[in-house]
This record gives C-alpha cells, sequence and structure tokens, in this order.
C-alpha cells in the first residue's frame, strides 16, 4: 500500500496481508468460473506495478500460467509511479516488468500512459513502446477518466502502427463504451497533432477485437461464425443517426448510446426498445446513492491529513 507523508509518497508494505489477499483471491476467481452462465471468467490481478513486491508478482505469474488466466496490472499510470520505480530500479515501470518476465501474451497492462517516450517526463530512452510490442502484451485504455485530469496516451495511432495490441475499456462512470471511442479518437489526434494519426474503424478494432485478444478471447468481438452472440443493435432512424451515410461516424460522434435499441449477450436479449431488462435501475440508483453517503462518512479516515471529501473535491457550484 502507499500513502503520503508531508508531501512525499511513502510505501508500507504488508506482505503478509497482500499474500493472504493473493491466496483468497485464488479461490474466489475459481468460485466464479463455476458459475452456470459460463459468462463469469477470472484474471489473476495484482494491483499496481509500484505497490506489489515481486515476489507475489512472480507468484502471481506462475498463478496465470498454471490456470492460463490473463494477468493484469496497472503500470506507467502516473508521473509519480513512474520515478518511484526509476528510483526504486534504476528502470521505467515498463522495463522492470520486462526484466522480470511480467510482460508477454497472457498480460493485459492496465494504462500504459507513461512510458519512456511521454513528453512529460522528458526522459533518455525509448525502449518502452518497443518492449510491448515486441513481447506481445496487450494495454487496456481507458481515456476518460485520465483526460479528466489533463492527462492522455501519446497516442493510440503510435501505440497501434508499433505493433501494439490495444483494448478500449471503462474506468470511472458512465461507463459508456462509446464515449471512451469518441474520447479515444479525439485525444489521439489531439496529442499527435495529427487528424490522420488515428482513423475511426482503427477505434472500433480497439474497442471490440482489441479488448477481446487482450483478454484471450478468440469468440469475441467480430460478427462470425463460431463467435458468441454479442449484438448491439441501433436504430438508424434516431434523429442523431440521420443522415446515416456513415453510421459508426453518426453513432460514435452524434448518436452515441442514445440510438441503441436493442443488445444481446450471447443470443439473449438484456436491452429492448432501450429498456434494461436485467436490472431495475431504479432500485440500483437508490442502493448507489446510500453508499456514496457511507463513502462520504468514511472519507476523512481514509485521507493522509483527515480532509472531507468537500475539501478534496469541492463541488462545482455551491447547493442551494
Amino acid at each position: 500500500m502507499r500513502f503520503r507523508c508531508g508531501h512525499w509518497l511513502e510505501y508500507g508494505w504488508a506482505e503478509a496481508a497482500g499474500r493472504r489477499g493473493f491466496d483468497r483471491a485464488l479461490v474466489l476467481v475459481g468460485e466464479a468460473e463455476r458459475h452456470p452462465s459460463g459468462r463469469l471468467e477470472g484474471l489473476v490481478y495484482p494491483a499496481q506495478i509500484d505497490t506489489v513486491s515481486e515476489a507475489l508478482f512472480r507468484d502471481s505469474m506462475d498463478a496465470s500460467s498454471a490456470s492460463g488466466r490473463t494477468l493484469t496490472t496497472h503500470a506507467a499510470q502516473s508521473v509519480p509511479e513512474f520515478h518511484v520505480m526509476v528510483g526504486r530500479h534504476g528502470r521505467t515501470p515498463i522495463q522492470w516488468a520486462h526484466a522480470i518476465g511480467l510482460l508477454g501474451p497472457r498480460t493485459l497492462i492496465g494504462h500504459a500512459i507513461f512510458l519512456d517516450a511521454h513528453s512529460w517526463l522528458h526522459w533518455a530512452s525509448r525502449r518502452d513502446l518497443a518492449l510491448l510490442a515486441e513481447s506481445g502484451t496487450s494495454v487496456a485504455h481507458s481515456p476518460t477518466p485520465f483526460a479528466r485530469y489533463g492527462q492522455t496516451l501519446q497516442d493510440l495511432g503510435r501505440y497501434r502502427r508499433a505493433g501494439v495490441n490495444v483494448g478500449l475499456g471503462t474506468d470511472v462512470s458512465p461507463h459508456n463504451l462509446l464515449e471512451e471511442m469518441r474520447w479515444a479518437a479525439v485525444l489521439a489526434r489531439v496529442a499527435a497533432e495529427d487528424v490522420r494519426t488515428v482513423s475511426l474503424g482503427d477505434v472500433f478494432h480497439t474497442a471490440t477485437v482489441g479488448g477481446a485478444a487482450a483478454l484471450g478471447r478468440d469468440d469475441l468481438g467480430r460478427l462470425a461464425p463460431g463467435m458468441k452472440a454479442d449484438l448491439v443493435l441501433v436504430d438508424l432512424a434516431d434523429p442523431g443517426m440521420i443522415p446515416a451515410r456513415d453510421p459508426l461516424r453518426s453513432l460514435v460522434y452524434t448518436a452515441a448510446e442514445r440510438a441503441v435499441r436493442d443488445v444481446y449477450v450471447d443470443g439473449i436479449r438484456v436491452v429492448a426498445n432501450r429498456r434494461v431488462l436485467t436490472l431495475d435501475r431504479t432500485e440500483a440508483a437508490g442502493r448507489l446513492a446510500e453508499a456514496q453517503l457511507r463513502m462520504l462518512d468514511a472519507v476523512p479516515g481514509r485521507d493522509h491529513s483527515g480532509r472531507s471529501a468537500e475539501q478534496i473535491a469541492p463541488l462545482s457550484l455551491p447547493l442551494r
């Protein structure tokens, strides 16, 4: 775990607790994968490259290899993490991961934004992107949470041209993959200062085939014989889709989820005429509001300076 002491980022290692959590997680994953739906699949997930010991990473790699499960961790997701890893190991986060054998076709790196070539780092080496590509490591790209803090991958088109498989994900509410596709395209072009760095077709591939490949699932991400029947039906008569000369462009840049009419997961209809069939959204929203109140009450006890939620994240406008 890590915490702040004054203006320093300190780490308090709890190896025994981490080991117990690791063992419990493997048991839980096994139980989940036995669910009769057949739709639950576990990952081996040591959380972050700067908060997990090398020994636990090596055991995670062994567990991934023995079970065939994807191994995932967060790495190169912040500037402080980059410098912590350089100070600790004399290598960038990606280079250290490579040195201990963590990179590979079964590995999925969360974010991988702050590679050695990122303009914010002014670093001397330019090896990280090639290490990801040569090792067959996938990257999970979630543009929205980082864009909110003024950060972005530099850039999606460059990663793809280097041969890195990138899957698109959601990391914060609203968990809207169409929004992530729009952000991915726009931010890539801004970061590259080049509208041609990535096409919308490239982004769509990242959101579908790229994500499936990152999870080691060759039965997802495409409409073809033998694939899972996961279908999203879009209403071309929706005002945001008209005129539908380029339906993908209209969907991503204009209509977004408003034009989604029906959704099927493995052939089972889960959204019908824009209504979710598997969830009482009003009831779920109420439980979410209750959970947030509990979370807000607990914030001072979890903050290094004992601050309230309002002090950490002030409201955009005062409530009256």
